[in-house]
């Protein structure tokens, strides 16, 4: 009797480690309540940081700071042209995004695109330009949040862009595989962020005392430097 034998082989992904030391960080939405202190973590741990904002002011800071609305293809191509000034970029970070509170048939289209497009649409679009700029063993960190695994009432636009942007992290990190750049999906739970008080429609229910800000941005750059690529909700738990 002739026997065969069957090797199966499981692919592991892994990845380097990618300390902040001396890397070159790119943070979209680097003055908002959980961006400012990913910036300022990385900022400490000797990253060298180049902060977009809508505004382009965040004070008491030696990060070069850009007014970048990354909506509009104009500003995405001018922080492109400041990665390359930097000779490439290590860390790519999307901390920008705003929300939006209704059920889903008392939001305007209007209102819905433009959610969809800072919060998916735009980071799309720095992505698809930035990533030939980052270096082989490099990151790329998208901040989703806990909706994408909890589906809340009154936010679905909210989660359609957030659950969108994590599918696509899903996908760019297999194609960014021979590159050995890492992808982190971080879905941390309500944060007092000061988010929810600045929604571009609607407005927020009572919601339970959130995550600091700083902790949650430690662990964030923990699971950076980790070379991790999920952080759920209860990754976050004290």
């Amino acid at each position: 009797m002739n026997w065969c034998s069957l090797l199966i082989v499981t692919r592991v992904d892994t990845y380097h480690m990618t300390t902040m030391l001396n890397a070159r960080v790119l943070i979209l939405g680097a003055s908002g309540g959980l961006g400012s202190e990913i910036a300022k973590e990385c900022e400490h741990r000797g990253g060298h940081v180049l902060a977009i904002t809508h505004t382009g002011s965040i004070t008491e800071t030696t990060m070069t700071v850009m007014a970048a609305d990354i909506t509009e293809s104009e500003s995405r191509e001018r922080i492109v042209e400041a990665v390359q000034a930097m000779g490439g970029i290590d860390v790519v970070i999307v901390a920008s995004g705003v929300v939006g509170f209704g059920m889903h048939d008392a939001v305007d289209a209007d209102s819905l695109k433009h959610l969809i497009d800072v919060d998916l649409v735009a980071p799309l679009s720095v992505l698809s330009l930035i990533s030939p700029h980052i270096s082989e063993g490099g990151n790329i960190t998208v901040i989703t949040g806990a909706v994408v695994d909890m589906p809340t009432l009154g936010v679905s636009s909210y989660t359609a862009a957030k659950a969108g942007l994590s599918a696509a992290a899903a996908v760019i990190r297999r194609e960014l595989r021979s590159r050995r750049i890492s992808v982190l999906d971080a879905r941390p739970p309500h944060t007092e962020t000061g988010l929810a008080n600045r929604a571009v429609f609607g407005t927020a229910p009572q919601l339970k005392a959130g995550l600091e800000p700083s902790a949650v941005a430690r662990r964030i750059v923990d699971a950076i430097e980790a070379g991790e690529t999920e952080l759920t909700p209860a990754s976050f738990a004290a």
